[in-house]
């Protein structure tokens, strides 16, 4: 192909005329949030830390860190201790529910020990207001009959009053204690010896009340003086036993203890439900949440409430939505922008990534020869598959090198290795994925896979200083490269035959090991826009160690 056919197809200063090989710096900071899923890396890539494009690891061998700077097995912490430091973790609905169900078990306690302790004190009041009234009943009937030594008589007034149940014993004694009266016959005209262990409880209206405990059962004790005309001659004691009260009491307690059970079986019931009712969309959100984490971005939240919570899963399902139309968008962006633009545009979103610097690279070109005498012979479907599965197998050797491809302008492809990701063997990467191109280019036109099309590739490398960033207006952007080196790339291109591979002196002295690369040198030619002609060689092919090592210690 002519050298002004390519100035004219090509403009090598960095600028492309095809609208879609140019994004907007401002739209891709907008939605590129995160890399294109070509590029993201396995989950055994990302267990091995490993680069899928370049196949290697964040170490070589000679970088690897040696046993003394790792840590050793006594630093480590065993699983056991691992184990002990992870918290506990405890669902909100048992959180909610233990806590109402302590909550309601709380309240009723408090309100049913203030009951009972008010129904309690009733009980023993009117206890109290009964055996008073009996005891003051005995003292004002019994003086005559107690003077008169009417022992029948004041045996059936005690009978009369102690049929009461709760009543253990009622007796009257003398000026000198012997009992005068018992409601047990056979106690009368002994001497009245008073209960031990009393406590003196009040003195209300000469009724002296007192307390003591009779076996396991508690009784209040009414004593009373028999007056007449003020001269005291007797004295009534009335016991009562506080069985009934306590029996009362006993009841109250077991309907008060099932009414608890009742209640706090509900309540556990309520609470568990509305523990359910509020845990659950939660729940449901989370597992949305992961689902988004897992790229699934058609997970939505149903929405059937009207509150907070509805509120959540509305904005949920609106981010969600948003982030699937900008993953929709930055993937159809990234068919246009290489994953190092992108992870630039990511890591420096303050515009520091348009900045032009310099930098030592390595610029690859690769022309189809004889194009236009091809693309005329065909139909223009069979001409564009035809270069879309050439330029397919050409990005993937580059992106397998830890290329950089820059642009594609008509049949041709514009690649950089050493930058945007700098490579210091960026020559070498360079001259073994021009090999590779070459071999499958070889491949193919063997096996006449490409629509039974056949053709050949001429291919330039340069290395050197060249100047890469951003070029272009505010609205439409490109990265590229510029610079003397890379239009000395495309001539050499240019004077490429089918199937070659010229390189410059510049490569060839850049790359560490030269020994092992078999060239062909073709002397010096004149480039146009250098005054100086430069050296150039035909590459051949690309010894490996191991090969040597055979030619070496034949069989």
């Amino acid at each position: 192909m002519a050298d002004d056919n390519i100035e004219n197809k090509k403009n090598h200063s960095g600028q492309s005329t095809r609208p879609e090989e140019q994004s907007t710096g401002r739209e891709l900071k907008a939605y590129l949030v995160r890399r294109h899923g070509k590029d993201r890396r396995s989950g055994e890539d990302r267990r091995r830390r490993k680069d899928r494009r370049t196949g290697k690891g964040p170490f070589t061998k000679k970088e690897k860190r040696d046993g003394k700077e790792r840590r050793s097995g006594k630093d480590r912490r065993s699983g056991q201790e691992r184990r002990s430091t992870r918290k506990l973790r405890i669902p909100i609905f048992v959180k909610l529910t233990s806590l109402s169900t302590i909550l309601i078990l709380v309240v009723i306690s408090i309100i049913s020990f203030s009951i009972l302790k008010k129904q309690k004190a009733q009980y023993i009041g009117q206890l109290i207001n009964l055996g008073e009234v009996m005891v003051r009943m005995v003292a004002n009937n019994a003086p005559e009959k107690l003077l008169g030594e009417e022992d029948l008589a004041l045996f059936q007034l005690v009978k009369d009053i102690a049929e009461d149940k709760q009543v253990i014993y009622l007796l009257i004694t003398d000026q000198k204690g012997v009992i005068k009266a018992h409601n047990r016959i056979d106690m009368v005209n002994k001497i009245y010896s008073p209960p031990d262990n009393i406590l003196f409880l009040k003195e209300d209206n000469k009724v002296k009340i007192s307390y003591f405990i009779r076996g396991r059962e508690e009784v209040m004790l009414f004593e009373e003086p028999i007056t007449y005309q003020k001269l005291r001659v007797g004295e009534v004691h009335l016991a009562i036993s506080q069985r009934k009260i306590l029996e009362n009491i006993h009841d109250a307690k077991t309907s008060i203890l099932v009414l608890t059970a009742f209640i706090t079986l509900l309540g556990i019931m309520l609470s568990f439900a509305l523990s359910m009712y509020f845990s659950r969309p939660i729940r449901k959100l989370g597992e949305s949440i992961k689902a988004l984490a897992m790229d699934d971005f058609d997970r939505r939240v149903a929405v059937n409430r009207n509150d907070e919570l509805g509120d959540l899963g509305l904005a949920f399902n609106r981010m969600a939505e948003d982030l699937a139309l900008k993953e929709k968008i930055k993937d159809s962006f990234g068919q246009y922008v290489t994953p190092e633009i992108v992870d630039m545009i990511l890591e420096n979103p303050d515009n520091q990534w348009m900045k032009g610097l310099k930098v030592e690279a390595s610029v690859l070109f690769v022309d189809i020869r004889g194009f236009t005498s091809l693309a005329e012979e065909k139909e223009p479907e069979a001409v564009v598959e035809m270069l879309n599965d050439h330029f397919t197998r050409v990005t993937d050797i580059v992106i397998r090198r830890g290329g950089h491809l820059n642009k594609f302008v008509g049949d041709e492809v514009m690649i950089v290795f050493g930058t945007p990701a700098p490579n210091p063997q960026h020559a070498e990467a360079a001259v073994r994925a021009a090999l590779d191109i070459q071999e499958e280019i070889a491949r193919i036109d063997r096996k006449k896979k490409i629509g039974d099309v056949s053709f050949e590739v001429g291919i330039g490398i340069n290395s050197g200083e060249i100047v890469a960033g951003n070029l272009g207006s505010p609205k439409r952007m490109e990265y590229t490269v510029i610079g003397d080196n890379v239009n000395v790339a495309s001539r050499l291109t240019s004077l490429a035959k089918g199937g070659e591979i010229l390189i410059s002196k510049q490569t060839y002295e850049s790359i560490e090991d030269n020994g092992r690369l078999k060239v062909a040198e073709r002397g010096k030619v004149s480039v146009k826009g250098k005054k100086v002609e430069i050296t150039i060689f035909n590459v051949l092919r690309f010894n490996e160690v191991q090969d040597e090592q055979d030619s070496r210690n034949p069989e």
